[in-house]
């Protein structure tokens, strides 16, 4: 009867069945918990969880922070994805040149904000940003851009930007190893069969090299946007959300309703309207993109 049974068909099921078992149990059960929470009311006034349905969706989308924490993460999530794949990709394309010398060293210069612990990377960005002592007040005004200093993390203008720098300085190297990698797996009798056809470098790399490397970019993509669009370290070590919740993304949003204000059930509704947000995006995006390139 051993034979009707999967684990006896695929032995090395049995192998990877624990593995398994632990991912769904610690990633299942706090979604399913909190899809839960999300509709009973629970805060550190009350032993009980109480129930009130979606009332607390209605709640959320009345909230004007709500709304402004949305558009927040998606300014935030937008830019920043948008320069660190191209500076990433422009990196990857220009170390990937053969008259570029002193590679393995460039290489390792250039990976040094991806492996620097964030924490580390945002407090040497903060003091960078100090208005009084920081390094980068000090160069634009030496070099006459601007005559009084910039309250970069502080600014209602500038505190997004300041976050969305540091998360691009931080990723983009992420971005150039993966290109730079998916570059050097392109055959040269590709290259040198659009040579022998007559195609300039501009033309080759277009209808030889891009389609070849174009599912590695689009998955690259899809990782960006994803760990972006939940991210907080950046934003919580630099801005905290503010000033007057200029710069609260969305994780902000759910962890001082969580953390500050103890309202669980509030804070759970957040959280499945960001898991649902970035779900749809992942399902859409693997549908029209990376299926889309699997099937050319």
């Amino acid at each position: 009867m051993l034979h009707r049974f999967k684990f006896a068909r695929n032995p090395g099921l049995i192998y990877v069945a624990p593995a398994v078992i632990v991912i769904a149990f610690v990633m299942l059960y706090p979604l399913i918990y909190t899809f839960y929470m999300s509709f009973n009311k629970s805060d550190i006034f009350s032993d009980q969880l109480k129930f009130v349905g979606f009332s607390q969706y209605v709640e959320l989308f009345q909230d004007k922070l709500f709304l402004n924490s949305v558009k927040a993460t998606l300014i935030w999530t937008v830019g920043s994805v948008f320069f660190q794949f191209l500076i990433g990709f422009v990196a990857a394309v220009v170390i990937n040149q053969s008259f570029i010398r002193f590679k393995t060293g460039l290489r390792i210069l250039i990976m040094v904000p991806w492996v620097l612990p964030s924490i580390i990377g945002v407090n040497i960005w903060k003091w960078s940003y100090h208005p009084d002592f920081g390094i980068i007040n000090y160069i634009l005004k030496s070099l006459g851009i601007i005559s009084t200093n910039i309250t970069w993390v502080s600014g209602a203008d500038t505190a997004l930007l300041s976050a969305i720098i540091v998360n691009v300085w931080k990723m983009y190297p992420f971005v150039m190893l993966m290109v730079e990698a998916s570059l050097q797996s392109v055959p040269q009798q590709l290259r040198d069969a659009a040579k022998v056809d007559g195609a300039g470098p501009v033309r080759a790399f277009l209808n030889v090299t891009m389609p070849y490397i174009a599912s590695t970019c689009y998955t690259v993509i899809l990782l960006l946007t994803i760990w972006t669009f939940n991210a907080f370290t950046f934003i919580y070590a630099l801005t905290e959300g503010g000033p007057a919740h200029k710069s609260e993304i969305l994780s902000m949003y759910i962890y001082k309703f969580a953390f500050q204000n103890f309202d669980f059930g509030m804070a759970s509704t957040a959280s499945v309207v960001l898991f649902a947000i970035t779900a749809a995006f992942a399902v859409v995006y693997i549908k029209f993109f990376l299926k889309g390139d699997e099937r050319k």
